[in-house]
């Protein structure tokens, strides 16, 4: 990809209220479904921060906090084996924007 098409890809991610660091973890979760951060940190699947910089980007992508709502783009499902570890995936919500995205930017060169 040009660098004219990298900066178009950033602009389209920033008309859906989207940093860079989170469209790599919300592709990298639609591409890894299942899998816990410390998973994909271990890996080297997502190297955008440790897995605690990640824990709080995720939170905002899915329910968030009490002050602050979430985006409902991601779900996570408490482990059995370990309470501590959540498997992630894409909502509904999230599969849609991520399939929008990935459908426009395939045009940029």
């Amino acid at each position: 990809m040009t660098l004219k098409g990298i900066i178009k890809l950033v602009q389209l991610i920033q008309e859906y209220r989207l940093t860079v660091i989170q469209w790599q973890i919300l592709l990298v979760v639609a591409e890894n479904p299942g899998s816990t951060i410390t998973g994909l940190v271990k890996s080297g699947k997502l190297t955008c921060g440790t897995p605690s910089d990640i824990a709080v980007t995720v939170k905002r992508l899915g329910e968030g906090r009490h002050d602050r709502p979430g985006m409902s783009l991601i779900k996570k499902e408490q482990l059995k084996s370990d309470a501590r570890y959540f498997k992630l995936s894409l909502s509904s919500k999230g599969k849609r924007l991520v399939e929008k995205i990935k459908n426009k930017a395939r045009s940029y060169k």
